[in-house]
């Protein structure tokens, strides 16, 4: 698989992660007990980028390496997640 795909593959694990990632430890305003006016009152009542950002990347990288190891270096497809998933009572 060439670099530029991968590295594309990467950015949307990361991309679906920062969803995932955002709302970790988040303490909203309303919660501290002190809105700033003119804000919402679910608006974050302090914002830790670098924090929520190194976590995203450790976790996506973690999921990232976990997808390529399975579908690169093990080879398991679409074709193979049937086989782990249990079967109906009929076809047993």
């Amino acid at each position: 698989m060439a670099i530029l795909t991968l590295f594309a593959y990467y950015v949307l694990f990361w991309w679906v992660c920062l969803f995932a990632v955002l709302s970790i430890g988040l303490k909203t305003q309303d919660e501290a007990g002190e809105v700033v006016p003119g804000t919402e009152p679910s608006a974050p009542a302090r914002l830790r980028l670098r924090r929520i950002l190194g976590l995203n990347t450790l976790i996506s990288g973690t999921l990232f390496f976990v997808w390529y190891y399975a579908t690169q270096v093990m080879g398991i497809g679409l074709a193979e997640v049937s086989e782990f998933l249990p079967r109906p009572p009929s076809q047993r």
